[in-house]
């Protein structure tokens, strides 16, 4: 993938850390409320962020947490 195709986050310390954490949080319980393509196209972007932490196995993890947090049933 080219480099101008690679989305960067620039972080400055814990309290920005947190803050994705925070907003990471709210998009797992807003999940099942987003439309299929915007749910697509957000994992897209997360595979492509430098500047994170990375994990391989993101889409099953991204899973779980969205299965275990659904409040709404569906």
């Amino acid at each position: 993938m080219a480099d101008q195709d690679r989305a960067l986050i620039d972080t400055h310390g814990e309290q920005d850390n947190v803050a994705l954490a925070q907003l990471g949080a709210a998009v797992i319980l807003a999940w099942p409320l987003l439309d299929p393509d915007l749910q697509h196209d957000l994992i897209a972007t997360a595979a492509v962020v430098d500047g994170v932490k990375r994990d391989p196995s993101f889409e099953e993890i991204l899973t779980r947490l969205v299965q275990m947090n659904n409040r709404g049933g569906g």
